[in-house]
């Protein structure tokens, strides 16, 4: 009997061989063949069918992911300056917002509090309309490097001294510090602005629109989970009680003014009307200069419902490859473990059996 001992060595440690060279495979099947730190499997789960459309100075976008028994679906409207974006998620929830880029603001930070007060604009460049309107939308298509589509529009004033590079792709995309997901519209805003008043600072005078509640978080839904850094939002909460749809606009907390990262701040105003706002961002240069190229990067969003069913599944072999692994070879170590354990209690009956 006690022969029998190294053959079940030998199965324990081919076992627990087998185990971890399953935890290799399931590692090797996960992947991340774009590199941005979403798994393949995740995103093979979650990428979205997105339908993408310019004419003249309009764009449209619809993005829908259908995963049975997971489906919602989100679209942005673009015209001249004023974006509308709308939710619908799968039980009836709803919400929606317009956001138009209103105003290219000079401001003299008079109290010191690196934000925008009303009384501290000193200067005002009408965008919206009478910056975009009849300024042709140019849209490209490009593959992403794991698979699905991404759509590029760029959107120019007509001074040519603002520009928007807006980005919506399928799958998960590693955007510099963002990675970008497959549930939103990237802004890559860049200003290239001459100052008319002296000590001044640049801002961005922005009016959102919508029937539902909105509020500032000082951490946005990609920052929370972990898709970029220091970001803040406008969250905005459709008024559905059993279903509510959650979307947001959000930004991040720094930008760069020729080439040099500076802060961003955020305050908002009244804007005389229930559902209409004011939402300042402004950035505080630090010290007087006579021109400056501004580079920030809002987001237009949705917290997915869809999005978040799919990932909170625990199907085989998918999630978290690495803790998948470590689980198997935990299971491993058990195993051997107990045929050890079960050998010694056999040995121990047999000794005791020859001496009654």
């Amino acid at each position: 009997m006690l022969r029998s001992r190294p053959l079940l060595v030998a199965f324990a440690a081919s076992a627990s061989l087998a185990l971890v060279l399953a935890s290799s495979v399931a590692v090797a099947q996960s992947g991340d063949s774009d590199r941005d730190g979403v798994p393949d499997d995740i995103e093979n789960a979650t990428q979205r069918n997105v339908v993408a459309v310019a004419a003249g100075d309009e764009f449209n976008i619809s993005s829908r992911l259908a995963s049975a028994p997971y489906e919602d679906q989100f679209e942005v409207f673009y015209k001249a300056g004023n974006f509308s974006v709308i939710y619908e998620r799968a039980g009836g929830g709803e919400s929606s917002y317009n956001l138009e880029f209103r105003n290219l603001i000079e401001w003299v930070d008079m109290n010191g509090n690196r934000s925008i007060e009303p009384s501290e604009i000193v200067n005002v460049t009408p965008l919206g309309a009478a910056a975009f309107g009849g300024v042709p939308v140019t849209k490209m298509r490009m593959d992403n490097a794991d698979g699905g589509v991404v759509n590029v529009f760029l959107v120019r004033s007509r001074s040519g001294d603002v520009r928007l590079n807006v980005t919506v792709a399928e799958r998960f995309m590693r955007v510099g510090s963002r990675v970008l997901t497959p549930m939103e519209v990237k802004l890559d805003l860049t200003v290239n602005r001459v100052f008319v008043a002296t000590n001044a600072n640049l801002g961005l005078d922005l009016g959102i629109d919508t029937g539902d509640r909105w509020a500032y978080a000082d951490r946005s839904w990609d920052d929370l989970n972990g898709f970029a850094p220091d970001d803040a939002a406008i969250s905005v909460t459709g008024r559905s009680a059993n279903s509510p749809a959650r979307m947001f606009f959000s930004w991040s907390k720094s930008a760069f003014a020729d080439g040099r990262q500076i802060p961003v701040t955020f305050s908002s105003a009244a804007d005389g009307n229930p559902n209409r706002s004011e939402l300042y961002l402004a950035y505080p240069m630090g010290a007087s200069q006579p021109s400056v190229k501004l580079v920030h990067d809002p987001v237009l969003g949705v917290d997915s419902a869809a999005y978040e069913g799919i990932i909170s599944r625990q199907p085989p072999l998918q999630g978290d490859a690495l803790v998948y692994g470590v689980s198997l070879a935990a299971m491993a170590v058990l195993i051997a473990g107990t045929i050890v354990f079960a050998n010694r209690r056999r040995k121990k009956r047999e000794e005791l059996g020859r001496n009654p």
